[in-house]
C-alpha cells in the first residue's frame, strides 16, 4: 500500500498558473526577463507566499531571495532546494519556476505534518538564471559560490549597456543579507527540458550530473572570387571547408559516443553576395559531454581538421576557445535519496545526464547537490509551448518534499 502524499499536487499547480500570470504571452508562455517589472512582480509574489507560510526571508547582493522554515538545531547545515523565477523571452510555464514553487509547497507541507526537522530548509530564487538581460548567466548562484564578486561591475555585461546593480536595486532587491549558514544540501526539480523522459515513460528523472560544455570560434580565409568564372579547382573557398569541417566533426563525435552533442549554432559568411565564392567564414562550435577527456579528442580533432583543410580546401584556419565549463557530477548520496523516495511512491525513475547548465551546476562546486527532472512534453523548452503534465509536476514534487524532509531529518549523508 502506497503511503499517503505529504504534497497538494492541485495547490502546486494552482501557484504555477498564478505565477504564469505575470508576464503573460498571447500564446500561453511568459516573459519575465532578470530584473525587469515582470520579474519584480514575480519576485513580491514568492515573497508574500514564502512570509504566509512562516518562512523568515533575506535578500543577498546579487538579489538572490533565500525564505528558510527553521529546523531545530540553530547551528546545523541548511537543506536548500530552489531555482530560478525568470524565463526567456518566449519562455514558458515550467522553466525555473516549477523547481521555486515545488520548494515553497515542500515547506507548506512540512507546516500542515506539524514536522520539525532537525535543520533549516531553505527555498531559493536564484538571480538572472537565463542569462537574457545580463552575461553571464547563472549569475545569482554564480556570485553564491563566488564566481562573481559583489558589486564588481566588469563581472556581469548587460544587454545594451543596461546596468546590474542599478537595475536590481530599482525593483527592490539589491539586498545586503548573506547566507552564512553552512549547506547540508541543494536539490533543485526542474523540467527535462528534452524528449528522454517522455519517450521512455518514465516520470521522475534523477539527474547524474550536467555535461560539461566547450564552445569554439573557428575562423576560415579563402579567397573572394566570381562566382561564374572560377573553376573548382581555383577556388579558396572558405565556407565549404567550414561545411566539411561540420559534417567530419559530427560524424567524429557521434562515432565517439552518441550521447556526444555537437552544434554549428552561428556561421557568418563574407562577403555575404550570392555570386561570389565565400572569402572568410566565421563559425562556432557547442560541444557537450559528460567527460572531459570526450571533449578534448572532439575539440584535438578539429584543430587537426582545420589545418587539413589547408591542404584541401586552400583556406588558412584559426581555432579560439570561447568557454570552458567542466562537468559536474551529482552527490550519489542525494541521487539515492531521490530514488528511494520516487520508490516509496511506487514511481519509476530513470538516471539521465542534463545536456543544459542549471543553478545545480554552480552549487555543485560548493556543496552536496542533486537534481529531479520531470517530462517536457515533446520535449520543447524556452518556447511558448513548453508543457508538463499536472501528474508529473505532481510526482515531481512529492519525490522532492521526501527526499528533502529525510535529508532535513539528518539521515542522508554527512553534515
Amino acid at each position: 500500500m502506497r503511503p499517503p502524499r505529504l504534497t497538494d499536487g492541485d495547490r502546486l499547480w494552482s501557484n504555477l498558473m498564478t505565477m504564469a500570470e505575470i508576464g503573460a504571452l498571447p500564446h500561453g508562455g511568459c516573459c519575465r526577463l532578470a530584473l525587469t517589472d515582470e520579474d519584480r512582480q514575480a519576485r513580491d509574489l514568492f515573497v508574500r507566499w514564502a512570509r504566509e507560510a512562516g518562512c523568515e526571508v533575506s535578500v543577498d547582493p546579487f538579489g538572490n531571495i533565500f525564505a528558510t522554515r527553521s529546523g531545530r538545531s540553530r547551528d546545523a547545515a541548511h537543506v536548500l532546494v530552489g531555482s530560478h523565477l525568470d524565463t526567456q523571452p518566449h519562455g514558458g510555464r515550467f522553466d525555473g519556476v516549477l523547481g521555486v514553487l515545488a520548494g515553497l509547497e515542500t515547506v507548506r507541507a512540512l507546516n500542515e505534518l506539524g514536522v520539525e526537522t532537525e535543520h533549516a530548509v531553505t527555498v531559493v530564487n536564484w538571480t538572472n538564471e537565463e542569462g537574457v538581460r545580463f552575461s553571464p548567466g547563472l549569475t545569482g548562484s554564480g556570485g553564491f559560490v563566488g564566481a562573481i564578486r559583489s558589486y564588481d561591475t566588469s563581472a556581469i555585461s548587460g544587454v545594451g549597456g543596461v546596468p546590474f546593480y542599478p537595475e536590481l536595486h530599482r525593483i527592490g532587491y539589491g539586498g545586503s543579507t548573506r547566507l552564512t549558514a553552512r549547506i547540508a544540501g541543494y536539490y533543485e526539480l526542474h523540467i527535462e527540458q528534452g524528449p528522454v523522459l517522455e519517450r521512455a515513460g518514465v516520470s521522475v528523472g534523477v539527474v547524474e550530473g550536467v555535461q560539461g560544455v566547450r564552445w569554439l570560434s573557428v575562423d576560415f580565409t579563402g579567397e573572394d572570387r566570381h562566382a561564374g568564372t572560377t573553376p573548382a579547382r581555383d577556388r579558396r573557398d572558405a565556407f565549404m571547408a567550414a561545411a566539411r569541417l561540420a559534417v567530419d566533426m559530427r560524424t567524429a563525435a557521434l562515432a565517439l559516443d552518441d550521447a556526444f552533442r555537437i552544434t554549428f549554432g552561428r556561421v557568418s559568411v563574407e562577403p555575404g553576395s550570392i555570386n561570389t565564392v565565400p572569402g572568410r567564414v566565421n563559425m562556432t562550435v557547442d560541444l557537450r559531454h559528460s567527460e572531459v577527456s570526450h571533449l578534448d579528442r572532439i575539440d584535438e580533432a578539429i584543430r587537426r581538421e582545420v589545418v587539413a583543410l589547408h591542404g584541401t580546401e586552400g583556406v588558412e584556419g584559426t581555432v579560439e576557445r570561447l568557454m570552458d565549463v567542466a562537468p559536474v557530477r551529482f552527490d550519489p548520496a542525494m541521487q539515492a535519496n531521490i530514488e528511494t523516495s520516487a520508490a516509496e511512491l511506487g514511481i519509476a525513475t530513470s538516471r539521465l545526464p542534463s545536456g543544459a547548465m542549471h543553478d545545480a551546476s554552480n552549487l555543485a562546486t560548493v556543496a552536496p547537490s542533486a537534481m529531479i527532472f520531470v517530462p517536457s512534453r515533446d520535449g520543447i523548452s524556452h518556447n511558448e509551448n513548453e508543457w508538463t503534465d499536472p501528474i508529473h509536476v505532481a510526482d515531481g514534487c512529492e519525490v522532492l518534499a521526501r527526499a528533502v524532509l529525510r535529508h532535513a531529518m539528518g539521515d542522508v549523508g554527512p553534515h
